[in-house]
């Protein structure tokens, strides 16, 4: 290449000297010689080869004699000066021309075209007999907490009844609101009215018995059977049973039925636990628990509203649960999803990731297990290598706008966008395969 650049410029230099000039370089160049005319003037030659022209006024000037140069000089130094400019343009294009081809060589036009592929959710669901019933456990806590139950008590009189005993030979009368003071001092009135038969000799005392109660509020009035045995008069006695029911005013505490909810809902957590961890402990290898049917039962020492200050409640969980193989349920359920998957969307598509069950219920039929499932799972829409080079092929060479549309009425493909970069026609794909790039998202 170098050797041509040289043989161009040659050339170049050549027609330019022929056009400045007007003669080849190898003919002889003519030479001038100025004449002037000096009629008053005497010529003396030095021995130095100088000439002194000497006028009549004795005014002497002296000539160098210097050789000439060519009229022709000025003339070859300008096409000189054009053929180095034409040179460095000739130098500068080709130069171009190579620094444009690198440029190619390195940033090549490309396209890049992003793929958001379908994403789509299947749900089924189903039973399938799988698993085993564990042994049941029980397990109880118990837990005392204080009341906050808060009631009022007000004085109550201490109820009973008096008995009299009539040894005479006529009936005898009690009034209503006769008083009677037993051995504790505590007073004794009758509420109702008392007619006493007469004793008859054969059949002893005529007796009644009528109600009666302390005359003063209180737990005083209290009092037991035969504080009051006393004689009347002659033949006439009157004794008590025992009282009962009298109460001094006070404020007590008494339960809630929150004390016992409070105190009963701390155990059950505790009591969940331990329950699942003792079930954990009877699962095999790749065994999974369903949640255990749990049977609680909460007693306490207190019923709500009685008095106490504290209640002591006691919580009994039994539970039974079932094990099952959770790799052998998810084999399963992915066989149906597939299933499932291709009559819904078509071909195409995987599941993306594993699926999801849930298991809503387990029954158990003697040693028979049926467990209920949910299940959930994502699929999207795999483009194969065989077919995102063909994909390629489509486009290749069609504008941005065919080719868009050419995507979006592929199967499986929900959004395109479009990118070109380096040196190119952009509004078109370029034609070389290898330029084009694919970018495949989803669950975008």
């Amino acid at each position: 290449m170098n050797e041509d650049i040289q043989g161009d410029v040659q050339l170049v230099m050549q027609h330019i000297y022929r056009d400045t000039t007007g003669t080849r370089d190898d003919e002889p160049e003519e030479e001038v010689i100025h004449v002037h005319h000096f009629p008053d003037a005497k010529v003396i030659e030095l021995p130095d080869g100088t000439v002194i022209f000497k006028k009549n006024e004795d005014t002497t000037t002296h000539i160098p004699i210097v050789e000439s140069e060519p009229q022709n000089a000025p003339a070859n130094q300008k096409p000189m000066t054009i053929a180095y400019l034409t040179i460095s343009l000739y130098l500068f294009l080709i130069l171009s021309c190579l620094m444009f081809q690198i440029s190619l060589l390195l940033n090549p036009f490309t396209a890049t075209i992003t793929i958001l592929e379908k994403e789509r959710q299947v749900t089924i669901h189903g039973t399938v007999q799988l698993g085993r019933v564990l042994s049941p456990i029980t397990i109880s806590q118990s837990a005392t907490a204080n009341t906050t139950g808060r009631a009022h008590q007000d004085a109550r009189q201490a109820q009973g009844t008096l008995t009299f005993y009539n040894g005479l030979f006529t009936q005898q009368f009690i009034a209503q609101g006769t008083v009677y003071t037993g051995q504790d001092g505590v007073a004794i009135v009758t509420t109702q009215a008392a007619t006493i038969p007469p004793g008859d000799p054969n059949a002893g005392y005529g007796t009644v018995t009528v109600t009666a109660q302390a005359q003063e509020p209180g737990a005083k009035g209290n009092i037991p059977a035969g504080d009051i045995n006393i004689t009347i008069n002659n033949g006439l006695l009157v004794r008590n049973s025992l009282f009962h029911g009298g109460q001094d005013e006070r404020d007590y505490r008494t339960v809630n039925t929150s004390d016992i909810t409070n105190a009963a809902t701390p155990l059950k957590a505790t009591l969940a636990e331990s329950v699942e961890g003792a079930e954990r402990g009877q699962l095999k290898s790749n065994e999974s628990l369903v949640t255990p049917s749990c049977t609680t039962i909460t007693n306490s020492d207190h019923r709500a509203g009685e008095e106490a200050a504290t209640v002591k409640v006691t919580v009994s969980e039994t539970c039974s649960a079932v094990a099952y193989n959770s790799q052998q349920l998810e084999r399963s359920v992915t066989q149906l999803l597939t299933t499932q998957a291709t009559k819904k969307l078509g071909a195409g598509y995987s599941i993306l990731g594993e699926p999801q069950v849930h298991i809503t219920q387990a029954s158990a039929q003697n040693t028979k297990v049926i467990l209920s499932y949910q299940s959930q799972s994502t699929w999207i829409y795999a483009l194969s290598s065989a077919e995102q080079n063909h994909i390629k092929k489509l486009i290749a060479g069609r504008t941005k706008e065919q080719a868009i549309e050419l995507l979006s009425s592929l199967p499986g493909i929900e959004r395109v966008a479009l990118q070109s970069s380096g040196f190119g026609d952009d509004t078109r794909i370029p034609k070389n395969l290898s330029t084009i790039h694919l970018l495949i998202f989803y669950g975008v």
